[in-house]
């Protein structure tokens, strides 16, 4: 008689342990187990019994011959996931059947919680990884009161796409919207110190508009072509990561800040919030885009692409670097200012508001996925817990190292644009290798090796004072060039392995021969 999930709903999470290490199964902090389909002796007694309700949702549909068949997939801490190497084409007799199964079935193992120090042979996806990837199920928090509002909005154009057009295209146009934005930016203030035209701020506005509108409709797309897949968590958070740098250039352009600490701590502290986002996902399985139902991503973009077409109607030099004093005079505050305060521009006043802000969200990352039950279960004793949190926290070291370095370079001795595209790219490509190692389940290693070339870069620049301007400027032009290349090189393998596990292709619909 097969075991049914309801016998061990009542079993407390030791038994369940028990109940796992018994029948081969390694899960730490879920209580919810399922056993059904997992014994030799019930796959030979019901071959055809019915998946429970957690199987049916997590279990890949019918696969063609080539392909592997899930049995049962536990999300959770460390899992252990048969699968077949080849499926079972008719029923087959008791005894054949249990001596298929001790051939022909192989184990994945969930290594999120594993600690490596450096990468080996991690750099790309395994087979394990691929195999999660397949089955990876995406899961945001909650939407925010504007979210609801525009769902509408949103869905309306949709409809107005084409059904032949692939949802990896839709983000990808969202995606050019941000390049032809930062190419124009780019050309007409280089190196973020001057101001750029009124008609390039408004552009950058518009862009920044529909990148986020498209960003919002590539999902609606899959679902409304039945091509949802995992591919599309990978190129949608993808683009997002990358896009970061048009956000940084876009707000450094009007405020002109090149040259100076204060564009770092602009940069790093977008991109750094944003890998700790994925992080937590890494650890928690669901990605965050909000703090309460008032204020989240949407709101961010959309008041980032407002605020950029409004300050494009005005003097903007005129208008943020005036005094905080001067700034608050007119309406009788100033007296309350401490005096650091009313000699600080008002550009700068909003920047320190901007950090402020990423530490919050920061610190909020922090304790959700340091307190989740993955990380700290209720039946975790104090060591595992410990282990767990070290080892969580272990994981944010290279981006962390990537941002100390920008603040080594001296900003006036070098290209500010060299160091943003040099940063960028490198903190893009952890965030890439975060998102896909969290789909993947693989372990992240501690010290990522493409951290080095920048940060040996960044102690030569500060500390060689034989190097000049132009050598300065030249090593970074370098480092622009080979972490672009790096970035490319490392997405479109992630990209090739993923299509040709999940037998389709980047941008078109119709599923791949082989």
């Amino acid at each position: 008689m097969a075991a049914s999930e309801e016998e061990y709903n009542g079993l407390t999470c030791v038994q369940l342990r028990a109940i796992c290490k018994e029948r081969g199964l390694v899960q730490k902090g879920v209580k919810k187990v399922i056993v059904d389909r997992l014994m030799k002796d019930d796959k030979a007694s019901t071959p055809a019994a019915a998946p429970t309700p957690t199987q049916a949702v997590h279990s890949s549909p019918q696969k063609e011959d080539n392909e592997e068949e899930d049995i049962g997939i536990i999300l959770g801490s460390p899992t252990k996931v048969l699968s077949s190497s080849s499926p079972v084409k008719s029923p087959a007799p008791a005894a054949s059947a249990s001596s298929s199964i001790d051939n022909n079935y192989q184990e994945f193992q969930d290594e999120t919680h594993t600690c490596h120090l450096f990468e080996g042979r991690s750099k790309y996806l395994s087979p394990s990884g691929l195999h999660f990837i397949a089955n990876h199920q995406y899961r945001p928090s909650e939407y925010t009161h504007l979210d609801n509002l525009l769902n509408p909005f949103w869905t309306y154009l949709t409809e107005c796409l084409p059904l032949w057009l692939a949802p990896n295209m839709v983000t990808t146009l969202g995606g050019m919207h941000c390049a032809l934005a930062y190419g124009v930016m780019w050309y007409y203030c280089p190196d973020f110190d001057t101001t750029p035209p009124d008609w390039v701020v408004m552009l950058a506005g518009y862009c920044a508009f529909a990148y986020y509108t498209l960003d919002c409709m590539d999902g609606k797309q899959a679902r409304r072509t039945g091509s949802s897949s995992p591919l599309g968590q990978l190129f949608d958070h993808g683009f997002d990561c990358i896009c970061t740098l048009f956000f940084v250039a876009t707000f450094s352009s009007y405020l002109e800040i090149g040259g100076t600490h204060w564009f770092n701590m602009l940069q790093t502290s977008l991109q750094f919030a944003f890998f700790m986002a994925q992080w937590e996902e890494y650890h928690t399985l669901v990605l965050p885009h909000n703090a309460g139902k008032w204020c989240g991503v949407t709101e961010v973009n959309y008041a980032s692409a407002l605020g950029a077409i409004c300050v494009s109607l005005i003097d903007r030099e005129a208008f943020f670097q005036k005094s905080m004093q001067d700034t608050l005079a007119p309406f009788g505050l100033t007296s309350a200012l401490p005096a650091l305060v009313k000699d600080m521009e008002l550009r700068h006043f909003a920047l320190c508001g901007w950090g402020g802000m990423s530490l919050i969200l920061m610190g909020l990352s922090l304790k959700r996925t340091l307190c989740h039950p993955r990380i700290a279960g209720e039946d975790m004793d104090a060591s595992e817990i410990r282990f767990n949190r070290i080892n969580a926290l272990s994981k944010l070291a290279s981006p962390f190292l990537l941002c100390v370095a920008a603040f080594i370079v001296p900003p006036e001795f070098i290209r500010t644009r060299y160091l943003s595209v040099v940063l960028g790219c490198a903190l893009s490509l952890l965030t890439k290798k975060m998102i896909v190692f969290s789909m993947a389940k693989m372990p992240y290693a501690i010290i990522q090796t493409d951290i080095f070339p920048f940060i040996f870069a960044a102690i030569w620049i500060r500390y060689d004072t034989r190097l000049t301007k132009e050598g300065g400027d030249f090593v970074l032009g370098v480092l622009s060039i080979w972490y672009a290349y790096r970035l490319l090189r490392w997405v479109n393998v992630a990209i090739n392995q993923i299509c040709a596990k999940l037998g389709i292709y980047c941008f078109r619909l119709k599923k791949r021969d082989d």
